[in-house]
Parts: C-alpha cells; sequence; structure tokens
C-alpha cells in the first residue's frame, strides 16, 4: 500500500516545479522619468494566479537622483543602492499582451519610492517596456528583459 502511494505521489511532485516556473515571469530592467536623469533598478516577480488576475512584486534599487533638481539630490544622494520591495496585483490582457499593475503596498526602509500603476506591454521577445503613473504624470517609462532559467 506504501509504495502504491508513494508511486503515486512521486510523478505528481516531479511536475511541480515546472508549473510553478511556468506561473512565474521574471524580468530585469529599469525605470526613469522622462525630462529627469533618475534611475531604478528592478526585478519584477509577476505571478499569473486565475484567469487574467495577476500578482507580484518589484525589488527596486536606487541608483541615480534627479540631476536637474536639488531636492532630488538633498533626498536621495546618500541613498545610493538603498533597496525597496513594492507589491502590486492586476491584470494581464493576453490580447495585447499588456499588464495592468497597481502598487498598493511596499517595504521601504529607506524611503525611496512610492507605490505606482503600471501599464506594461510584452514584446515578441517577452520582454517588457511601457509606462507608469509617476506622481500622475504618466511620465515613469519601464524597460525590462524577461530573465529565463536556461537549467529547466
Amino acid at each position: 500500500m506504501k509504495q502504491s502511494i508513494l508511486l503515486l505521489i512521486f510523478p505528481v511532485w516531479l511536475c511541480l516545479p515546472d508549473q510553478i516556473s511556468a506561473q512565474i515571469k521574471h524580468f530585469k530592467g529599469d525605470w526613469t522619468k522622462d525630462g529627469t536623469t533618475y534611475l531604478f533598478d528592478f526585478d519584477l516577480y509577476i505571478k499569473h494566479i486565475d484567469g487574467d488576475a495577476v500578482e507580484g512584486v518589484f525589488n527596486w534599487t536606487y541608483k541615480q537622483y534627479d540631476e536637474n533638481d536639488p531636492w532630488s539630490k538633498d533626498y536621495y544622494e546618500e541613498k545610493k543602492d538603498a533597496t525597496a520591495k513594492e507589491y502590486v496585483r492586476g491584470k494581464y490582457d493576453a490580447k495585447t499582451k499588456t499588464y495592468y499593475l497597481h502598487g498598493y503596498k511596499k517595504d521601504d526602509p529607506q524611503q525611496i519610492i512610492a507605490p505606482d500603476d503600471y501599464i506594461l506591454i510584452l514584446d515578441k521577445n517577452d520582454n517588457i517596456g511601457g509606462d507608469t503613473k509617476a506622481q500622475g504624470s504618466w511620465e515613469g517609462r519601464i524597460n525590462g528583459k524577461v530573465v529565463r532559467d536556461d537549467a529547466a
């Protein structure tokens, strides 16, 4: 009996890692805002939940303040390489290959980010590009490359 149960469980267990990795997309890229020299790097992990629903997390790293804004220099200059997490959820439109994401929570001890809204489009190579609300201006720009697990 124990061998029968083990034989039934083993094939299911063997498939789980592939199923999990297929549901999560990983992107690596950067964010800036038009007319500024701001630069933040990110790793974005998006999990496809059910239907068109998605959720995920941005792991942000601050890289460059806006050299055109004295406030930005004063606020950010000493925070280079600080990190923060932004939790997002939203929808994926498979027809247009577009993610509509809303930041709803953050872990940000050094106060380097604000939760944002995103419209991100997948290109033919599954890389992303798009716009962020950026405090109502929609001048935030994101570009990222898909990270593939070559070991699979």
